[in-house]
C-alpha cells in the first residue's frame, strides 16, 4: 500500500513511482489472503450492499480478493503510480486519488480497509488523529474500520539498518533500510536494477497513543489482536490488527465476538 506521506511526496514526487509496475512481484510473500478473509468476517456483521473504501489501496490487489456482486468497493492513494497499475492490471474503475488525512467522502462506507502499515507512513501523532477523524467521517452510523500497525518488533527484525537483494525472475530489487530508534522512524530505500530509488519512510507508534487516538476520534475500539494469531497483544507482536466502529451500541460485542472466535480458529489452520 502507497504511504499518505506528505513530506516525502512534497521532497521527491510520488515515492513510490520507480517500483509500482514491479510492487506486486516483489510484495508475492504478502499474505492478502488473511486479510481479505478477516475484512470478509467483519463484512458478516454488515448489510447489503455493502459500500467498502480500500484507503491507501496501492495497486488494488485486496480490492481485487474482495470482489463480490454485493460488494462497491472504492480504491484511494496518493500514488498516482500505484493507482495507475490498478487500473491497468486490474481493470479497476472505482479509484481516486486522495490523502488519509483529508478524504472527500461523508458517511459513505459500511466498511473501510486500511491495511499493510499504511497508516505508519504517517510520520506525526497529529497526522494520526487526523486521518482517523476523516476515516471516521467516510464511516456510516455502525460502520466498521479495520487497519494495522507495524511495531518495534517488525521493525527491529527485519528493517533494523540492513541492506539486502532480492532476485524476481528478471528482475532484482536491492534494499537498504535505516531505523532511527529515538525518533521510532524507518527509512527504506528501494531499487529495481539501476533505475530511480524509492524512498518512504514509516513511523512506529505506541499502542497506548494509538488507543486514545482512537477514542478521540469519535470511535469505539472493538479489538485490538496480534495481526497473525488474533491473541493478545504483547511486545513479541510484529503487526497489530485495530477493528473499531463507529457510533457502535452494545449489540455489536456480543455478534462481534462470534466473528472474532470464527476468525481466530480460521488463521490456525495450516495454509494449503
Amino acid at each position: 500500500m502507497a504511504p499518505e506521506n506528505d513530506r516525502l511526496n512534497s521532497r521527491a514526487g510520488d515515492p513510490f513511482s520507480p517500483i509500482a509496475g514491479h510492487y506486486d512481484t516483489i510484495m508475492e510473500h504478502v499474505n492478502y489472503g488473511r486479510w481479505s478473509h478477516i475484512a470478509e468476517s467483519l463484512a458478516s456483521l454488515l448489510p447489503r450492499p455493502l459500500m467498502h473504501l480500500d484507503a491507501a489501496c496501492g495497486t488494488g490487489l485486496l480490492m481485487e480478493h474482495l470482489r463480490h456482486p454485493d460488494w462497491h468497493s472504492t480504491g484511494i492513494d496518493l500514488s498516482a503510480a500505484m493507482l495507475e497499475v490498478a487500473k491497468r492490471r486490474r481493470g479497476l474503475a472505482n479509484l481516486a486519488r486522495a490523502d488519509l488525512c483529508a478524504l472527500p467522502f461523508r458517511e459513505t462506507f459500511h466498511l473501510i480497509t486500511c491495511l499493510f502499515d499504511s497508516m505508519n507512513f504517517l510520520l506525526h501523532e497529529d497526522h494520526i488523529c487526523t486521518a482517523l477523524l476523516s476515516l471516521r467521517q467516510a464511516l456510516l452510523p455502525d460502520g466498521i474500520l479495520y487497519f494495522d500497525m507495524v511495531t518495534h518488533k517488525m521493525i527491529a527484525d527485519h528493517f533494523n539498518n540492513e541492506s539486502w537483494t532480492e532476485r524476481h525472475g528478471n528482475f532484482r530489487s536491492s534494499w537498504r533500510s535505516t531505523y532511527n530508534q529515538k525518533k521510532h522512524i524507518c527509512e527504506t530505500r528501494v531499487r529495481v536494477n539501476t533505475g530511480r530509488i524509492s524512498v518512504t519512510q514509516e513511523r512506529v507508534y505506541a499502542v497506548e497513543f494509538l488507543c486514545d487516538a482512537i477514542q478521540s476520534a469519535g470511535l469505539r475500539l472493538l479489538a485490538m489482536r496480534n495481526a497473525y494469531t488474533w491473541g493478545a497483544v504483547n511486545r513479541q507482536s510484529p503487526r497489530i490488527d485495530f477493528v473499531a466502529v463507529k457510533q457502535g451500541n452494545d449489540a455489536y460485542d456480543t455478534r462481534f465476538q462470534e466473528v472474532e472466535q470464527r476468525i481466530k480458529r480460521d488463521l490456525k489452520r495450516p495454509k494449503r
